[in-house]
């Protein structure tokens, strides 16, 4: 009896002992379990937290609306205008005011557009039936554009935003005058916005301005998803002084210009007559920052240090039938490194430079080497002049000029990309320059391209143009083989030679030319002289 009470007394103590070691086990699986579930539980008040302040910040964020549309209905009509906003006038609203309650900060932002409705029929101003049904309320194809003041009424929008940019509210309202419509005399602009390929730009800002006329007229509107912004009541002035301005983060900016001369602008300054519309399309390029790395070397492809180096391009400014080299400066307009003051490019001890936010997918020259040229328009060491014999691209498509700079496209970033200063840059020129102003110099090669892919090649007409070409030869050599230039004919900017190139192999053909004063031979690296492609 006493041994069987022993051994029960021995299997509980065992028990107990099991009991306790498994419960060390289970206690620690449960501390991660409930470290799981206090993290989780901890970031979903978090969370709540968070949007019950949200919850309170748009209930303050609708009443400031609400505040501010009230007022808005409280002024006078004539002077429900946004201070710089798309309507013309004198405004006393403010486009965007910070207001703080309970210690947040919200930006009370206020829109207000005139609007032309189908009521009345619409407005002379579209230029296509699409963009009448778009852009006149209610309208349709067959809608008549007999409205002489589409300006029926105005639209207002008030949004409110915290101070981490996020949109709380968001009221809309039409308000409309207490007089009958009468005959406009007024006109509007239809300002389009678009990329390098066309497609529309949404949220890029237009502005508009006339400092000519009384009052002067200084307003503003953003583009809609169709890359359009329309401003209206617009002071007529038939002399081309409006100005307009488009712009938007990450891309170029892009403004009009007046006519100089003879010379007509690709994008001319603005003239509205009453009651109709002036359209336009301004087209801009997504930008990168780091764009163009210079070298400057003799004609011999040795460094030289410490040139001032001229450079302008960009959009062009006037169009033109004479875009050799030596003339861009009076076509181009973006950068311009000498106009004002001297503010030229100067290259280090190794002949290396670089220039940033330069609009890509355009047109930059070097160094003009007009002998009456400006002394800030020249490329120069010192007070000695330097002429460019020819700028060598190392990306891109074509052989010397045209320099461009690739367009920003996060998505296919260019495969191109020069170092300089711990930076990388989407495109990279060699500067070929002389002190002899006798020198040849060649700006373009055309064709720069050839394929084989129709079974060879055999007399080839090749045109140069640059500087110093009267009476000049040329050659083509690829490996061991050299092709020379026949029945050649030139003047100061141009020369033609026929080239037999039926045994020519793929790859690149170094171009060399030659007049009384010297030859230039361009590299094939980077890429001078003429690509031949399978």
């Amino acid at each position: 009896m006493y041994g069987q009470r022993a051994g029960q007394s021995e299997t509980r103590v065992r028990r107990v002992a099991d009991a306790a070691g498994f419960t060390l086990i289970e206690l620690v699986v449960s501390m991660v379990v409930i470290s799981i579930l206090v993290v989780s539980l901890f970031g979903l008040f978090i969370t709540l937290v968070h949007s019950a302040t949200i919850a309170k910040q748009r209930a303050v964020a609708l009443t400031l609306a609400n505040n501010q549309m009230e007022y808005l209905k409280s002024l006078p009509y004539d002077s429900l205008i946004v201070i710089g906003g798309s309507i013309v006038g004198t405004g006393v609203v403010q486009p965007s005011v910070t207001q703080t309650v309970n210690n947040a900060k919200y930006t009370v932002k206020t829109g207000i557009t005139y609007v032309d409705d189908a009521y009345d029929n619409c407005g002379n101003i579209y230029s296509t039936a699409a963009q009448k049904v778009q852009y006149c309320r209610g309208a349709t194809t067959a809608t008549p554009t007999t409205d002489t003041n589409p300006d029926d009424y105005k639209d207002a929008n008030v949004s409110v935003y915290n101070a981490g940019g996020t949109k709380l509210a968001n009221v809309d309202t039409q308000i409309a005058a207490r007089v009958s419509e009468t005959a406009s005399n007024t006109g509007a602009f239809v300002i389009t916005v678009v990329d390098g390929t066309g497609t529309p730009i949404s949220g890029a800002t237009v502005t508009v301005v006339n400092n000519v006329v009384n009052p002067h007229v200084n307003a503003s509107d953003t583009t809609d998803e169709n890359g359009i912004a329309i401003i209206y009541a617009a002071t007529p002035d038939a002399n081309n002084d409006y100005v307009i301005t488009a712009s938007m983060s990450g891309y170029s900016t892009l403004s009009t210009i007046a006519v100089s001369g003879s010379l007509q602008p690709t994008y001319p300054n603005q003239k509205v007559i009453a009651q109709q519309a002036s359209n336009l399309t301004m087209k801009l390029y997504p930008m990168v920052a780091n764009s163009l790395v210079v070298q400057t070397t003799d004609t011999a492809g040795n460094p030289l240090a410490n040139v001032k180096v001229y450079a302008k391009g960009g959009y062009k400014k006037f169009t033109s039938l004479t875009d050799y080299g030596y003339y861009y400066d009076n076509y181009y307009s973006n950068y311009n490194s000498g106009t004002v003051s001297d503010n030229r490019l100067a290259t280090d001890s190794g002949g290396l430079g670089a220039l940033s936010n330069l609009v890509p997918a355009n047109s930059y020259i070097f160094c003009n080497s007009d002998n009456t040229a400006s002394a800030n328009t020249n490329c120069a060491i010192g007070s000695t002049k330097y002429y460019l014999a020819a700028a060598v691209p190392y990306g891109g498509v074509n052989s010397l000029q045209p320099i461009t700079v690739p367009i920003n496209d996060p998505t296919n970033p260019p495969s191109a990309a020069y170092t300089y200063g711990g930076n990388q840059y989407v495109q990279k020129v060699q500067l070929m320059l002389t002190t002899s102003s006798t020198f040849p110099r060649v700006y373009t090669i055309n064709p720069y391209q050839l394929s084989l892919s129709g079974g060879g090649l055999g007399s080839v007409l090749i045109t140069l143009t640059g500087y110093n070409l009267s009476s000049a030869t040329a050659k083509l050599t690829e490996g061991s083989n050299t092709y020379t230039g026949t029945g050649c004919s030139s003047t100061t900017t141009q020369l033609k030679c026929s080239f037999n190139l039926s045994s020519i192999a793929v790859g690149t053909a170094q171009l060399a030319v030659t007049n009384s004063a010297g030859t230039l031979t361009l590299p094939t690296t980077p890429q001078g002289g003429l690509n031949v492609v399978p």
